[in-house]
């Protein structure tokens, strides 16, 4: 598994854990809201 997809699967665990509440996504996963909304675009999983 590459590292992109790793941190794919992670970010969409921490979406699903927190029902999709993003500032409560990045704080789990230790990023600012920012930085997520910037991978959910990297990634396409803006509709996430």
């Amino acid at each position: 598994m590459s590292l992109d997809a790793i941190e794919k699967e992670m970010i969409l665990k921490a979406l699903k854990k927190h029902h999709n509440k993003r500032k409560y996504a990045a704080q789990d996963l230790g990023i600012s809201e920012r930085t997520l909304y910037r991978k959910l675009k990297q990634y396409d999983l803006e509709s996430a």
